[in-house]
């Protein structure tokens, strides 16, 4: 073969490389995993069949809590991101007075580092000296004992599921916004001639040109946020309790603190094959 026709092939060589070492083969190697006996990572590899799903699926309560509290996790930051992100656009779309400077400044929480906004978040909902009680303190709102937000198990999740609504929406309001500047203002003058309200205007040229848009950001912050565990781990690592403890939490906790390599591998593999299923669900309803 001509070195013209295999000059294509030589340059995705890299590409297909890196793939293969960094993806292919750790998932490859994660799904034998969970078919195997290894505990400690140790023990020479001996096939145990389904026994290791068989004991997660009907045997292990903590699984089925940590997988109901992923489920609450996600929706919740699903609604609350795409919602405000929503928002976030149509108000920024508007023309005012230091617009330009807003969305400049919109995008901060998303490009701070994780770690920062969780120390940041831990000291403002600190009970006794964090800044929202004293703030509460200080106009009256609360006078009895203080508020406890992430030492609460009804409370952590929701406090998490804010920080973490704070600091990723930005990124559902720029796309949204950037879809938004796309649909041509020739649309909403010939409705506002016809006699369109602001309200029909909205439901029938502004929905669904952000229909696209909003499917994506939608299924991005659906993988994004089943996948969370920066956040959770760094604010809570899970608790109080079990509270906050969702599937990568537990998957973390069986592999490097209980080293439990084989059921952490199951774990993973459970977590991949529901996120294919809803992904492909999601792009089949989108495609029809």
């Amino acid at each position: 073969m001509e070195l013209r026709k295999l000059t294509p092939y030589l340059l995705i060589l890299p590409t297909l490389g890196w793939v293969f070492f960094v993806v292919i083969y750790p998932a490859v190697f994660n799904i034998a995993l969970s078919f195997s006996n290894i505990r400690y990572g140790t023990e020479h590899f001996r096939f145990v069949g389904l026994n290791i799903y068989a004991y997660i699926l009907f045997e292990e309560a903590r699984f089925w809590h940590a997988f109901v509290n992923t489920l609450i996790w996600t929706a919740g930051n699903l609604l609350l991101q795409t919602a405000i992100g929503l928002g976030g656009a149509l108000l920024l779309n508007q023309a005012f007075r230091g617009r330009e400077v807003l969305r400049s400044l919109i995008i901060l929480p998303w490009v701070i580092p994780t770690i920062v906004a969780s120390l940041i978040w831990r000291w403002i909902l600190e009970p006794d000296l964090g800044i929202l009680n004293n703030l509460l303190y200080y106009f009256g709102i609360l006078r009895g004992k203080p508020i406890v937000y992430l030492g609460s198990p009804d409370l952590a999740m929701l406090s998490v599921m804010i920080i973490n609504t704070w600091k990723l929406a930005p990124f559902a309001i720029v796309l949204i916004l950037a879809a938004l500047q796309t649909i041509p203002r020739e649309l909403y003058e010939s409705a506002a001639i016809d006699g369109a309200s602001a309200l029909d205007r909205f439901r029938y040229i502004t929905m669904p040109m952000l229909t696209p848009m909003l499917t994506f950001v939608g299924f991005i912050a659906f993988v994004w946020n089943f996948n969370a565990f920066d956040i959770i781990w760094l604010i809570t690592e899970g608790g109080p309790g079990n509270a906050t403890e969702t599937l990568p939490i537990l998957l973390f906790r069986r592999a490097f603190l209980e080293y439990r390599m084989n059921q952490a591998a199951a774990i993973a593999t459970l977590m991949l094959l529901f996120l294919i299923t809803i992904s492909f669900l999601l792009l089949r309803r989108r495609r029809e």
